[in-house]
């Protein structure tokens, strides 16, 4: 039996009482999809290879301490991350409060009675002797206890406990959705970074390009066409400069304001690359562990989970509901308080069964079934998107990654280009102007290069994700 199954079978198949049965619990789940096709066909390809799962602190791999620290920082004080804390602690003492409904209540209790009676009064009618200003304590402990035979309470701590699950789970999710974000953003920053230098050295070149036109067209040797095109090349290649600015601006105000601080607070890069993995790690059976690897389909599980408790909740409605209530105590003004005929004792055992309610309990468990089937649906749909996510980000590793090795591949014979029309040059057969343009064809294909790592280093961050970025819950790990 699949690990999902055996997963599922401890959460949804738990031991709270007239829940749901198996049959109602499994019937719209649909079967868990395969990627064997896509897993085939990623294996073929160099840039994939047969690894363990992602480890917790995934980004440590690329090597970058500047990365380390912002991740360090957004996980302490990302808003984000704070507010779904809160909901988890919510969650935490909701099914504390649940918890309490399956313990007995006890209660003590202090009164103290001031009274002037009416002298014509009832009281004094049949007892004259009875003082018009009397003052009466009570002490008292009370005892009140629901036997929970139906499981009603239990069903609903159940179902609170797993709202507080799903909301563990949703923490995970949101951490990894930040730290993903946040290594994206920095990769963006640090690939522009040096993209910036590139479109710099672009401008530089064109600029010398329309220098060298416009000299010539005053030795009459190039009429003013060339030099308006080249200086319209100029002109451009400003733009491409300012426009990557921007872009940088951006990239360092995200980073920023996903490590939880102001979006003016300086970045410092190192300059060389963070590191990039050759290859791409694809876990064995990912079918069969995909589901209990990620955190937002755990989230919904756990979901799931609480909805088909409070279904047993709605079911013991049903049932006879037993309470016991005790109380004792004394009562007598202060000077006898404590005497052995002040003392009073009261007993009383109630039993109440729902006879006739206009069908609103069957209602109410009808529309409890209904949100579970939602509920199923919803997952149903999540398990096919991420299965849809892992294997489309399989093809697209693919795809980049071999674009990547061509274009190292482009990039070299540019530089080839160049050196030997340097060459030439250097020994007086060609002029300047073949030089600025093979120049700024082998600066276009590093541009191209740049562009290609940082869509490497997106596809590797995203595969992380999906495939859960390290996270296992202590049931799942146990179940596996």
């Amino acid at each position: 039996m699949q690990k999902f199954w055996l997963a599922a079978a401890l959460m949804l198949l738990g031991s709270c009482t007239l829940s749901m049965s198996r049959e109602e619990v499994v019937e719209n789940i649909l079967p868990t999809p395969t990627l064997d096709v896509s897993i085939s066909n990623a294996l073929e390809a160099s840039c994939f290879v047969r690894e363990d799962w992602p480890a917790e602190n995934w980004w440590e791999m690329y090597g970058s301490e500047e990365l380390n620290e912002l991740i360090a920082l957004a996980l302490k004080q990302n808003p984000t991350i704070q507010t779904v804390q809160s909901r988890l602690e919510f969650a935490k003492q909701n099914a504390n409060i649940e918890r309490a409904q399956l313990y007995p209540l006890i209660v003590f209790d202090i009164d103290d009675r001031l009274s002037y009676l009416s002298k014509n009064g009832f009281a004094r009618d049949l007892n004259k002797s009875l003082k018009l200003a009397n003052q009466q304590i009570d002490l008292g402990l009370s005892f009140t206890y629901e036997f929970d035979f139906w499981g009603q309470y239990r069903n609903q701590y159940c179902a609170a406990l797993g709202r507080e699950k799903a909301a563990l789970a949703e923490t995970a999710q949101a951490e990894l959705v930040i730290e993903s974000a946040l290594s994206q953003a920095y990769f963006a920053l640090v690939t522009n970074l040096v993209r910036k230098k590139l479109y710099n050295q672009l401008y530089t070149v064109r600029k010398k390009f329309y220098e060298l036109q416009l000299l010539l067209e005053k030795k009459a040797i190039y009429s003013a066409l060339p030099p308006l095109l080249s200086e319209e090349d100029v002109f451009q290649a400003e733009q491409w400069v300012l426009a990557i600015e921007e872009e940088i601006a951006v990239n360092r105000h995200t980073v920023n304001i996903l490590a939880g601080r102001g979006p003016d607070v300086p970045i410092i890069v190192a300059e060389d690359l963070p590191a990039l993995p050759k290859r791409l790690a694809i876990p064995g059976e990912i079918s069969v562990d995909l589901l209990v690897r990620r955190p937002d389909l755990m989230a919904q599980i756990w979901r799931t989970d609480a909805f088909a408790k409070e279904v047993g909740v709605a079911k013991a409605v049903f049932w006879p509901n037993i309470d016991l209530s005790l109380f004792t105590g004394w009562e007598s003004p202060w000077k006898k308080m404590f005497q052995w005929g002040s003392k009073m004792v009261s007993l009383l055992p109630t039993i109440g069964l729902p006879l006739y309610t206009a069908g609103e309990i069957q209602a109410n468990i009808d529309a409890k079934k209904a949100e579970f089937d939602e509920s199923i649906f919803h997952y149903n749909e999540m398990v096919l998107k991420s299965f849809q996510e892992v294997s489309d980000l399989l093809a697209l590793g693919r795809s980049v990654y071999g674009q990547k090795v061509e274009q190292v591949k482009i990039v070299k014979n540019a530089a080839e280009r160049y050196r030997l029309t340097r060459l030439l040059k250097d020994k007086g057969i060609n002029s300047l102007l073949p030089v600025y343009m093979v120049l700024e064809e082998l600066i276009q294909k590093q541009l191209d290069d740049v562009q290609l790592l940082y869509s490497q280093y997106q596809v590797s961050v995203k595969l992380i994700q999906s495939l859960g970025g390290g996270y296992l819950t202590e049931e799942c790990n146990a179940a596996g």
